[in-house]
């Protein structure tokens, strides 16, 4: 566990946590937004094969609590105010790409006609499908978000090998089940992917200037 941080620090960890709220209002903002344009749909060939499994509305449902709150804190406690920091930049950097991306090109998955016969069916279609409109489809807040939890719950293996293990397996549900709700095509899954890989690494050099050795030794 790592020393406890100063008064100073306390005060940026309330500024990223805010940061993190305010980056999840952002995607409300153009999910419930009208457009002058029809959205784009970006659908595949794939895509029309795959089913709608309603079991993954469990790991689906839980992605922000995991994401936003559970994953910076154990940053923090476990890797220190600078990895707490990269996580959290990372999440209020990626969104701010990915709302750029509802901005310039918003996109739309047209939704199934679902048939409620079974509790997890009921969640999908009046908990999910009920507020989440079928917009801010690319590149997908659910796989960028995940994708940073990932990476920052990978760096803390030594620290929380069991509790790392578990939180990563369960992100990795939650990628798949996007498209397994029909809530994205798969092509939203590569966006995401890019976005949260590339900005997770970006913060990274950015706030803990990690020292390279570029010499090439023989």
């Amino acid at each position: 566990m790592k020393m406890p941080i100063d008064k100073t620090h306390k005060t940026y960890v309330y500024l990223v946590y805010f940061g993190i709220l305010v980056s999840f209002l952002s995607y409300e903002v153009f999910n419930k937004a009208h457009y002058s344009y029809p959205p784009l749909v970006m659908k595949g060939w794939l895509d029309q094969k795959i089913p709608v499994l309603s079991l993954f509305v469990i790991p689906y449902i839980s992605f922000h609590l995991l994401a936003m709150i559970l994953v910076p804190y154990l940053s923090l406690r476990f890797g220190g105010f600078k990895a707490f920091l990269t996580n959290g930049m990372a999440i209020i950097i990626g969104q701010a790409f990915l709302d750029l991306a509802y901005y310039l090109f918003q996109t739309q998955v047209p939704r199934e006609n679902v048939v409620i016969k079974s509790p997890f069916d009921w969640i999908l279609v009046k908990l999910v499908y009920g507020n989440d409109q079928p917009l801010n489809g690319f590149p997908s807040n659910h796989v960028t978000w995940s994708v940073i939890s990932i990476i920052s719950l990978w760096r803390l293996k030594n620290s929380i090998a069991k509790t790392s293990k578990i939180l990563i397996s369960w992100f990795c549900l939650i990628i798949p089940a996007t498209v397994f709700l029909h809530q994205h095509f798969l092509v939203d899954i590569y966006g995401g992917f890019f976005v949260g890989f590339s900005t997770y690494w970006m913060m990274v050099f950015f706030l803990e200037k990690p020292k390279l050795d570029w010499r090439i030794t023989h």
